[in-house]
């Protein structure tokens, strides 16, 4: 699939984001300026409802679904030298530990990240690591019946036989995104092995690549698009539950031997030198609370507290104690983070054929 389109509307929306920003000046309304890489149907609800708590204003920048974790993160790194947002709140980790890593970011006021779990904790300091997403597969029960043909490995989206069933598989291009924050981990850990899945995804005619994570989503749930499975993010496969409740989400690759299943949190990191950082600790205490994992939790996103004790909803078609109800993979962030760029140009002429 050719994704010329991709970088086209990638530069279209960074110029028209540094346009609005330079109207907007450097927090001249004296508002908290929030840049935000979370669905906006997500985040900007969860940001009224600490303007109402609070009635501090926020200043809310939002990014679309093909420009995930992109936009955001190249916008901080050009405005670093004089910064127009207070906070950042990431859907992933990986861009994260790279702004935070190239001094964009203040250090986390104390206590906070103290919380969580150590193995979320960033131990230089920087960010907080909260409501996570696991990188599942979802699968379309209505052309799959049969358990024994169901998908235990993310490689399994490669796997011949669903051709030989008039199936096909799906996954998004991966350049965007928790997509593209999988691979890099990926390509982290094992470098020939994702080397050889990538470019073996990229020419196959079984597996539709698409741009996002919800274009799979919505080619799965729909079993007129022959669709058997696709790699998706948790929230979205709650989201297609919601319709179809013939789908079916594997923990991919969670077996005694296996790597486990990825799981990507939610960040959120002070920026350095904010024009209206007074207000940014208060925001970042409220966004990374008990409270409000619980309600990430709860909502559409459907997010995996990471913080010990904050109520599981009662959904079982989804798994919500890593380690525990599924086996989880061990990243090294701060590497990953490092990488961020290192296979970017081969991932882009693998994927813009």
């Amino acid at each position: 699939m050719k994704l010329a389109s991709l970088f086209l509307a990638f530069a279209a929306v960074l110029f028209g984001a540094l346009v609005l920003g330079a109207c907007g000046g450097d927090g001249d309304a004296g508002r908290l300026v929030l840049y935000c890489g979370v669905d906006m149907d997500q985040s900007q609800r969860i940001a009224q409802m600490f303007e109402a708590e609070t009635g501090i204003d926020i200043d809310y920048h939002g990014e679309t679904e093909k420009m995930r974790s992109i936009g955001l993160p190249q916008r901080l790194m050009m405005e670093r030298n004089r910064p127009r947002a207070d906070l950042y709140w990431s859907n992933e980790i990986m861009h994260m530990v790279y702004l935070c890593s190239s001094g964009v970011m203040s250090p986390l006021p104390e206590g906070l990240a103290e919380q969580f779990p150590e193995a979320w904790r960033d131990p230089k300091g920087m960010y907080i690591a909260f409501g996570a997403r696991a990188r599942v597969l979802l699968v379309n029960t209505e052309l799959l019946p049969d358990p024994k043909d169901h998908p235990g490995s993310v490689l399994d989206l490669l796997d011949p036989k669903y051709a030989a069933m008039g199936l096909a598989t799906s996954m998004a291009a991966p350049l965007t995104g928790t997509t593209k924050t999988h691979a890099i981990a990926w390509l982290t850990r094992d470098e020939a092995g994702a080397k050889d899945f990538f470019t073996r995804a990229a020419a196959s005619r079984a597996m539709k690549i698409v741009l996002s994570n919800g274009q799979v989503m919505r080619l799965v749930k729909d079993k007129s698009n022959k669709i058997a499975f696709g790699l998706t993010d948790t929230d979205d496969a709650w989201i297609a539950l919601q319709d179809n409740p013939k789908l079916k989400v594997i923990y991919p690759d969670s077996g005694a031997n296996d790597v486990g299943t990825v799981l990507i949190p939610n960040t959120v990191a002070i920026v350095k030198n904010g024009p209206n950082a007074k207000d940014a600790p208060r925001l970042l205490a409220w966004l990374v609370s008990a409270k409000n994992e619980a309600e990430l939790a709860e909502s559409r996103a459907a997010q995996i507290p990471l913080r010990v004790g904050v109520p599981i909803p009662d959904r079982p078609a989804l798994l919500w104690r890593p380690g525990i109800d599924f086996k989880t993979a061990v990243v090294d962030w701060h590497t990953v983070g490092a990488n961020v760029d290192r296979w970017a140009g081969w991932l882009t002429r693998t994927f813009k054929k």
